[in-house]
């Protein structure tokens, strides 16, 4: 019997739609909100790939081998995964701005395929845009590592006890449990625990396997026959029906949605399982994946994961924001060649003749050039003293790389200001009971003589630390990630308490848009009498960012009891004013800001 792998050409291009959505929602999220749910389309393929070459394996030697099983897994994933930890930790020294931060922590995940937990336990947000983590894409190859090492002797010793049928039905039953662990353990505030926990996010993975087990004829099968006509005709239909579901999902459903964790993922799930059958079979859907383009990313797919998310953080951290979708497709394109130079040089070589001897044949030419102590080759001496330098660059970025950026430390910093007592004051405020300020509300006397409510989201939180050093009768109530809605809602409570201060300060617009005409109710409403405040919002490079400063703009037209402080206008291309983010004040921007606040109730 011969050795050598049936293939089915129409999963590689399952593989290349897989990457392709997730590519585009990296670097558009707005364009393709639920681009993610590629990774799941990943899972589905995966899980059914690796349990029909278990199966497949075990039919030929008549036994599971399980350790040649997880050694082609460790040569399949580890030295390609390995080569893009090294150069990605070197490359953070070379960009800086704080892209090395929680690197240590990054690289021991991806390194021991437990990313996902290590950004449970560290708090990560995996939604976070202002400074995402280098190697934040890492945590689901460790979910998939993580189900290649337990899932093999699970099927080994399941098979023992019960029949291929009921044990793909105990896998359905157990991709239901982790659907609804995902769905129990949504938290719509950040619900990044229930997204990459392998608990939760494993459902994938299982219906691929039990569609793996069941009596699914398919070309990697060795026991089964070609499916009849009719048969294929159908499986056209559900693998079209199936990949429609999948796009449609893309374009309809964000990341942070209930609807995604509450049956969202799973039937996009279920979707992938029709499109990889569909894809397995002589149907005629696999032979429009099967196109050479889809295939030859589809192959590559793998190192296009690995690269395209590190090199877009690194590309928009140094590219101006408004350039931050250019910034991202070349790094994309950079990806691709990258990938491709990694399969050739890197992963097929592995893969065929193993890890330590590809390492040998790579240091074979300077052992022979030692040995023979010949003059060494231009391109052999640049190839060491590059290699060396990246070694040594990863190893003195993860040695030297902070826990936290400086924009993290300042928001932490601020938040502590606030929540230790520079926060909504909790008895009703005897000058607005009065009816107002008995001292005017001026530049001068704003925050000294005369009280300030505050509130608004993460901006505001960073520059606390002036605001409250600077104005000692400040009251703040604000959080990082609020929106619009939340800020809104905290005026509200703090109006109906009757502690709202005789000037209202509001920051909002850093992350969503701003309800033009309920900030103008509230105005005209819960703030009517007192001294308003309003920051105009500076997040450049975001899609709302244009209409949630034209709310602010116009409401602060129309009243002539609100000022706008014009945080926008003064911050605008001063990069040297925010952090790493482009977003918020550092400390000479928070001076500005205060600055701002206290100018915009007349000249000082």
């Amino acid at each position: 019997m011969s050795l050598r792998r049936p293939t089915a050409p129409g999963l590689d291009g399952v593989r290349a739609v897989a990457v392709l959505l997730v590519v585009l929602f990296h670097v558009a999220p707005a364009w393709l909100p639920g681009g993610y749910v590629g990774v799941d389309v990943f899972f589905v393929l995966s899980g059914f790939l690796i349990t029909t070459v278990l199966m497949e394996d075990a039919a030929r030697a008549q036994h599971f081998d399980l350790p040649s099983f997880w050694v082609r897994r460790a040569r399949r994933l580890v030295p390609a995964a390995t080569l893009m930890i090294v150069v990605v930790a070197a490359l953070t020294l070379v960009v800086g701005r704080d892209t090395g931060a929680g690197l240590r922590w990054q690289v021991l995940g991806g390194l021991t395929w437990t990313s996902n937990w290590f950004q449970v336990a560290q708090g990560w947000a995996y939604a976070e845009q202002g400074e995402p983590p280098v190697l934040n894409h890492l945590w689901s190859l460790g979910i998939e590592e993580q189900f290649y090492v337990v899932w093999p002797a699970l099927l080994a010793l399941g098979l023992l006890v019960m029949s291929r049928r009921r044990l793909a039905g105990a896998m359905l039953a157990l991709a239901l449990v982790s659907a609804a662990l995902m769905g129990a353990t949504y938290d719509a505030g950040d619900p990044t625990r229930a997204y990459v926990g392998t608990d939760t996010h494993v459902f994938g993975l299982l219906i691929g396997g039990a569609l793996a087990l069941a009596k699914v004829p398919h070309l990697l099968r060795s026991d089964r026959s070609p499916p009849a006509r009719r048969t294929r005709l159908v499986m056209t239909g559900l693998g079209v029906t199936g990949l429609g579901v999948v796009v449609a999902y893309a374009v309809l459903v964000s990341w942070s949605g209930p609807v995604t964790y509450r049956g969202g993922l799973l039937v996009a799930s279920l979707a992938s399982g029709a499109v990889v059958v569909a894809a397995a079979n002589r149907t005629a859907f696999a032979a429009a994946l099967s196109l050479a383009p889809l295939r030859w990313v589809g192959a590559r797919s793998y190192g296009i994961y690995l690269w395209h998310w590190p090199l877009i953080v690194l590309a928009t951290r140094i590219a101006p924001p408004d350039r931050a979708v250019e910034a991202g497709v070349l790094a994309v394109g950079a990806s691709v060649a990258v990938a491709a130079a990694s399969y050739r040089f890197v992963e097929m070589p592995m893969r065929m003749d193993g890890i330590g001897l590809t390492l040998r044949r790579w240091v074979s030419p300077i052992e022979r050039l030692v040995a023979h102590r010949r003059r060494p080759a231009y391109r052999w001496v640049l190839a060491v003293a590059v290699s060396a330098a990246v070694l040594v660059g990863a190893v003195t970025a993860v040695g030297t790389a902070p826990d936290e950026s400086r924009l993290q430390a300042s928001l932490l910093h601020g938040q502590r200001l606030l929540a230790g007592g520079a926060g909504e004051p909790v008895a009703p405020d005897p000058e607005a009971a009065a009816g107002g300020a008995q001292v005017p509300a001026t530049c001068r006397t704003v925050g000294t003589s005369v009280r300030v409510s505050a509130f608004g989201d993460s901006v505001l939180v960073a520059a606390a630390p002036e605001l409250l050093g600077t104005m000692a009768r400040l009251r703040a109530t604000a959080r990082v990630g609020w929106q619009y809605e939340d800020v809104a809602a905290a005026v509200r409570k703090a109006a109906a308490r009757g502690v709202l201060g005789p000037v209202v300060l509001i920051g909002t617009g850093t992350n969503g848009l701003v309800d033009r005409d309920d900030l103008d109710r509230l105005v005209r409403r819960q703030l009517a009498g007192h001294e308003v405040v309003l920051v105009s919002p500076y997040v450049p490079g975001r899609s709302w960012q244009k209409g949630a400063l034209s709310s602010v703009r116009r409401v602060a037209r129309d009243h002539d009891a609100v000022r706008l402080a014009d945080w926008h206008g003064a911050v605008a291309g001063r990069d040297a004013l925010l952090a790493a983010d482009r977003v918020h004040p550092n400390e000479r921007g928070a001076r500005l800001y205060t600055r701002l606040v206290r100018e915009s109730l007349g000249s000082c």
